[in-house]
């Protein structure tokens, strides 16, 4: 650590201007008042030096012991002229000392002499007292305020803090001297780390730094440190209340300790909790009370906050650390405490579940039900493949019929979300045939089965949800969502948009907040979504992201769906984070079943940006690696992917097999209106008149019989303008489209057709094409446009729409997160007011960071309030 140690008398400027122009003055008493090491001693030196440096006269006693003497010689021979008497620490003269000393102070401003008293805040008072009296002036040395202990710090590392040492430096509570004590014990230890202008702590621990913050706690009373510890445990950040209660007190009581560990610096007031100055302090705390103190101070707490209703994550966490193998008490707080935590913190009720059964002697009666409650929670939290290892080594042992069915339950679950849909079919009907199986189990095994036979067997998940649909009328039920969800995904592959949708409107409004019934709004959201009706897509995955689970099936779930959503609204990046996020949580937990749709998502944009390696890989993988069953997205989906990248990998002859009438006859065309121009241009490409004319009846047929779906009505008129070569259908196309691509399509067709008769024109509907191609990051297919245009003799560079950086780059999602980020709140807090994911949120982050030329949300904050 390096920087200017002596800089001690940073903040003093008042007070060295106030003396200053009392020695000017040449006569007067003044008092000068503060704490130990707040540079009272310091700043009588510089105005001694200064009087000496003027010709002053400077009389000072060296000590206490000094100051009786002095005064003596000044009794028998009073200054005459100019001079400056000085007397430092007078808390600790002797009361003689005193009281000599009152009697040789000036009664009027004649002499020429100037009286420098200091003391700290006690002791001398009668002295102080007639001083002020007779007209003296007073300095106060209070502590540094909060920008000068930056200056001070920066003096003495080199470099401006960062917030973690802001903080550190805090506990000194603005004191100089002990703030240059705590920094030259962190410059021994070497604690302090410089790089790029900023200071900041090292992860090492430090002997000196320790000891110093140590001795610090320990100069406390009795009473104040007892509160510590107790706090301590509590965590970094503490409310008085519960320190209280834990300590069989009130905080009326209480209130003396308080102020003094406040006023020690040692803890600080955030609104309405406590909270240790320092992460430093806080530990060196928890660290003096002893283990088996901890355990159970940890235990005590866990079990108040329970008992009081609290959170019960922060409970468990107090729990796990105060538990041990065998204390019933303990382990069923955690368990209670997992429990009420299952579908808002999957991972925390893991955690407690499975810590909970590790403490659980294998002998207990509660060992099977434990396990129950960790296999629910591992599920929850996505650990698919040790959910199904627990539960299985479980059911290997005999286990009663009640907690056996919840388990084999679980094995199903896994299994239709690892898409081994036959197993999950398996368990499922034998748990359904089962005569005592619970009442209130047998609903989501209902569930399981339905959405295992729709990836298994359509011709059954029909029958069935059609028997169950016949059956089940009351709502919410989410039996009856899922059937409902099954009958609208079949009626959407099998090319019937419109009973897909009531069916999916009906699901989603039968269905409550369980994770798994977010399949039915997701599948709405994502009809909604191919027929181009964004608002409304994104509004029902707004409520599905709102709820309260935080299972990761249902988070995984909407991801997929989301970045299809952005894809097909024409926000690739967006798209392309939230699917990459998607898969890397999919291949993480293992949900198979999510897998081919983040892929399918992957690829198109693989397609749109010209990254064609990248393409052939995803596209390559869920045919050949990954089961595409057809539950999130339709199997044309896939399929429509994997004509677009043959096409664009190896050309028309490879691609055009592919374009079959069976997959003309399907749903895509109602799922991807878009798809319908595409199948025309190649199929008149290829001269195959036949396959053309069978796009546009199929899709003219399906905009007939939904007049309501505005998509699927342009997809129809683009088809038929590209089929009987008509500009003015394919103007309007280009006008009608909701989707960008397929807007860009139709302007690129419009031009293509008015290139040898209307240049002009042809030309407008090209740079119409590039424009939107740009806008969406379509860079490939505006890549093409643009040799169009050459070949036409012009050379086209668009300006961009906004300026490459600095704030005024940032577009309003960007703005919006910027700002948010800036009043200091987190990603997922920001992910939840926006409804959008944590990882769409660092996508527009980077974003936003490489635009600022900045590196971290601390220069966010100071970018934002400098240039905003």
């Amino acid at each position: 650590m390096s920087g200017n140690r002596d800089s001690v008398f940073r903040g003093r400027e008042g007070e060295r201007e106030l003396l200053c122009g009392v020695l000017n003055a040449g006569t007067g008493v003044v008092l000068v008042e503060g704490a130990a090491g707040t540079g009272k001693t310091r700043l009588l030196a510089e105005i001694a030096a200064v009087a000496a440096s003027r010709g002053i006269e400077v009389a000072t006693a060296q000590d206490e012991l000094d100051q009786p003497f002095l005064l003596a010689r000044l009794a028998e021979r009073r200054p005459d002229g100019p001079a400056l008497v000085v007397l430092d620490d007078l808390h600790l003269a002797e009361p003689g000392t005193l009281a000599s000393l009152r009697g040789l102070l000036p009664a009027s401003a004649h002499e020429k002499v100037v009286w420098l008293l200091a003391r700290r805040r006690e002791g001398a008072d009668r002295l102080f007292a007639a001083a002020a009296h007779r007209g003296a002036t007073r300095v106060d040395l209070r502590p540094l305020t909060d920008d000068v202990v930056v200056d001070l710090v920066t003096d003495l590392t080199g470099a401006v803090p960062d917030a973690d040492l802001k903080a550190l430096a805090s506990t000194a509570q603005g004191n100089p001297a002990a703030l240059v004590e705590l920094f030259a014990a962190l410059g021994r230890d070497g604690r302090v780390v410089v790089a790029a202008g900023q200071a900041s702590l090292s992860e090492r621990r430090g002997p000196d730094t320790e000891a110093l913050l140590r001795d610090h706690v320990t100069s406390l009373s009795g009473k104040a440190r007892h509160l510590l510890q107790v706090a301590s445990v509590l965590g970094p950040c503490f409310e008085p209340g519960d320190v209280a209660e834990m300590l069989a007190s009130s905080t009326a009581i209480l209130l003396p300790a308080l102020d003094e560990v406040i006023s020690a610096g040692v803890v600080t007031s955030l609104d309405d909790r406590l909270a240790f100055r320092h992460e430093l302090l806080w530990r060196l705390v928890a660290e003096s009370v002893p283990p088996p103190v901890r355990r159970a101070l940890h235990r005590e707490a866990g079990e108040m906050l329970l008992a009081r209703g609290d959170n019960a994550v922060v409970a468990a966490k107090h729990l796990l650390h105060g538990a041990q193998r065998g204390d019933a008490r303990s382990i069923d707080g955690l368990v209670a405490a997992a429990k009420a935590v299952l579908w808002n913190a999957p991972e925390a009720a893991a955690e407690l579940a499975v810590r909970a059964l590790e403490l659980t002697d294998q002998a207990s009666a509660s060992l099977v039900h434990r396990t129950v409650m960790a296999v629910r929670a591992l599920s929850a939290a996505g650990k698919l493949a040790a959910a199904q290892a627990l539960a299985r080594e479980a059911l290997a042992r005999q286990v009663p019929p009640d907690p056996a069915a919840k388990l084999r339950h679980c094995v199903a679950t896994t299994a239709l979300l690892e898409a081994q849909h036959a197993e999950s079919v398996e368990i499922s009907e034998a748990l359904l045939r089962e005569p005592d199986l619970a009442p209130e189990l047998a609903p989501w095994v209902e569930i399981t089965r339905l959405l295992a036979l729709l990836g298994h067997d359509r011709g059954r998940a029909e029958e069935l949800a059609e028997a169950v649909v016949r059956t089940r009328q009351a709502a919410p039920d989410d039996v009856l969502a899922t059937a409902l969800a099954v009958l609208a995904a079949i009626a959407r592959d099998t090319g019937r948009p419109g009973a897909a949708l009531e069916l999916a409107r009906e699901a989603a409004q039968c269905s409550t907040s369980h994770d798994l019934s977010a399949y039915p709004q997701l599948l709405l959201a994502s009809l909604l979504s191919g027929l181009r009706e964004f608002a409304d897509a994104d509004a029902v995955v707004r409520r599905v992201r709102s709820g309260p689970s935080a299972v990761v099936t249902r988070q995984v779930m909407t991801a997929v769906v989301q970045a299809r959503i952005l894809l097909q609204a024409g926000r690739i990046e967006e798209s392309a984070a939230e699917a990459r996020a998607a898969l890397a949580v999919a291949e993480e937990t293992g949900h198979e079943t999510v897998v081919a749709p983040a892929l399918a998502v992957l690829a198109m944009v693989a397609v749109h940006t010209g990254d064609l390696p990248a393409a052939i890989e995803h596209v390559t993988r869920y045919r050949d690696q990954v089961p595409a069953d057809a539950i999130i997205f339709s199997r044309a989906y896939y399929r429509w992917a994997e004509v677009l990248v043959t096409y664009v990998d190896s050309g028309l002859e490879k691609a055009l097999p592919l374009l079959t009438h069976d997959l003309v006859a399907s749903g895509l065309f109602a799922e991807e209106p878009r798809a319908a121009g595409w199948f025309v241009r190649r199929a008149m490409e290829a001269g195959d008149d036949g396959l053309a004319k069978a796009v546009v009846d199929r899709v003219e047929r399906l905009a007939e019989e939904h007049p309501g779906f505005g998509a699927v009505t342009a997809a129809a008129v683009h088809a038929r303008g590209l089929l009987d070569s008509d500009a003015a259908l394919l103007e309007l196309a280009a006008r009608q489209h909701h989707d960008l691509w397929a807007r860009a399509n139709a302007a690129e067709d419009l031009g293509v057709l008015l290139t040898d008769s209307h240049r002009a024109e042809s030309v407008r509907a090209l740079e119409n094409a590039v424009a939107l191609y740009r806008e969406i990051g379509a860079s490939r297919d505006s890549a093409r446009v643009l040799g169009r245009l050459r070949k036409l003799g012009r050379r086209r560079r668009a300006a961009p729409a906004r300026p490459a950086s600095g704030w005024s780059s940032l577009d309003d999602t960007e703005r919006a997160i910027a700002n948010l980020v800036a009043k200091g709140q987190t990603n997922r807090q920001i992910s939840t007011q926006l409804f959008m994911s944590p990882h769409t949120v660092n996508f527009h982050l980077r974003k936003i960071f490489r635009k600022l030329e900045i590196s971290s949300r601390v220069e966010l904050v100071m970018r934002s309030r400098d240039d905003q």
